[in-house]
């Protein structure tokens, strides 16, 4: 996970994730999501959670800034490729919520994935 940093924005400053935007074709705007950080799962539904962001504001697959809050649903990506080689994103829908874990106090923001059809994870050529 990228270090944040201090970032002046909207009239305030706030700390600024760099997350990693894309030249793969991705289906729509979405924000990076690092796969290796699973930090667990929800006890009640089995729901993986991840460690999302240091900071309060990062950029999504566009460059454009995205601001995070409690409760903001997000669309993440990672860059995959199938067995051919072929560039084929992971793809997912999430909740963000805030992080309040001891063993990592740099770590602002988690996400919680929602599933989308039976599954957390799916891939880019599973949506032609």
């Amino acid at each position: 996970m990228a270090q944040a940093y201090p970032y002046w924005y909207q009239g305030r400053w706030t700390d600024r994730q760099e997350k990693c935007r894309s030249s793969m074709r991705l289906d729509k705007a979405r924000i990076w999501l690092d796969f290796n950080e699973l930090w667990g799962v929800d006890p009640e539904d089995g729901a993986p959670v991840y460690l999302f962001s240091q900071g309060d504001v990062v950029n999504d697959s566009t460059g454009a800034d995205v601001e995070l809050y409690e409760g903001m649903e997000v669309s993440v990506f990672d860059e995959d490729f199938d067995g051919e080689n072929r560039p084929d994103p992971l793809l997912a829908e999430g909740v963000v919520l805030p992080c309040a874990l001891e063993r990592y106090p740099a770590v602002k923001w988690l996400l919680r994935l929602k599933k989308h059809g039976d599954e957390y994870v799916y891939c880019l050529s599973d949506l032609e």
